[in-house]
């Protein structure tokens, strides 16, 4: 009742009760700015979680009364067992509630303002996310069409166009016949698809809207996928309704989980490092493969949905790093003639 009240306070652009707790705050700022956004259940699950750490740490205590040095503390103690993008991630929500009460006058100090942020190192290597190599890239596209010329399974057509685009999970599968443009040879995304819930997600950023190039290749084998659907629903009178492009008839939408498996034999069957890559491995080896091909890094970070190329950077830090040796040298040998 004490949460709801102070959502109703707000709600009504009334200043907020100064003995309130940092919980109650999050409380309310989650029920007004992120349940209303009906984000995955995963997403959900992060910020009850991050509510449920903040509520553990300060208890009761009123907000006016948390200084500095008591965010450092609890920010250094979390930072002792997870690492540093999961610290970083709890601070970022931590300041988006301050902000959030500060624009409803409460008298606080920000103090998550100057607050260092620690964390173990990750444990995942980076290069163990993608294929990098790419021979490797390369044979896992011919045993996918391979696979494509001898039998029919969504799956396989999924990953080969999600290889070739570097689109998120959730994009592909929300992909729509009227999303193939033949005629420009690019792949429009502009919203995502959640299996589980069985819904549409907007897209993930207002960068994430966007025309990826697409070669002929793959539109031809896009276009024996769509004239095997059409057979496939005539004979067994069941309707894509929605019109997916990658839809069967006892899965429907393939989900996640039969998307890795599927992915992860293969991957065994070929030899082909790591072993376990998922469907969002798939994405960082289109990023991969793209830098090793010397694709120029903004028109990457583009194709991929990134607003800039720092994502790129973070992420693949150690491939941008061979390039840039490789162009040093060219430096020099242009110098030394």
């Amino acid at each position: 009742m004490e949460a709801t009240q102070i959502e109703l306070e707000l709600l009504q652009g009334n200043t907020i009760d100064s003995s309130v707790s940092l919980y109650q705050l999050w409380k309310s700022w989650y029920h007004l700015q992120i349940k209303p956004l009906k984000k995955s259940d995963g997403t959900i699950n992060h910020h009850l979680h991050r509510g449920k750490l903040i509520s553990e740490y300060f208890n009761d205590k009123p907000v006016i009364e948390i200084k500095a040095s008591d965010y450092q503390e609890f920010i250094n103690n979390y930072a002792k067992r997870v690492g540093k993008d999961t610290v970083r991630r709890l601070n970022a929500e931590v300041r988006k509630v301050v902000r959030f009460a500060k624009r409803d006058k409460l008298s606080i100090t920000d103090f998550t303002d100057g607050v260092i942020i620690t964390g173990k190192s990750s444990r995942k290597i980076k290069e163990q996310k993608a294929i990098t190599s790419t021979k490797d890239y390369h044979k896992l596209l011919a045993a996918l069409k391979s696979n494509i010329e001898k039998q029919f399974n969504s799956i396989d057509y999924l990953l080969y166009v999600q290889l070739k685009t570097g689109l998120r999970f959730g994009e592909v599968l929300g992909l729509t016949w009227d999303c193939i443009h033949y005629d420009t040879k690019e792949i429009y995304t502009y919203r995502r698809y959640d299996p589980r819930r069985q819904e549409w997600r907007p897209p993930k950023t207002d960068t994430s809207v966007r025309h990826i190039p697409i070669d002929l290749e793959t539109l031809e084998l896009l276009k024996k996928l769509k004239q095997l659907q059409i057979r496939e629903q005539r004979d067994s009178n069941i309707k894509n309704l929605n019109d997916f492009v990658f839809y069967n008839l006892f899965e429907g939408v393939p989900s996640n989980h039969s998307v890795n498996k599927h992915l992860r034999e293969l991957l065994n069957h070929l030899q082909i490092t790591p072993y376990d890559l998922s469907s969002t491995g798939i994405r960082h080896t289109y990023a991969s493969i793209m830098l090793a091909y010397d694709i120029d890094i903004w028109v990457i970070a583009t194709n991929m949905g990134h607003k800039d190329i720092t994502q790129i950077t973070k992420t693949y830090g150690h491939l941008i790093k061979e390039k840039a040796e490789k162009e040093n040298n060219r430096i020099r040998e242009l110098l030394a003639s």
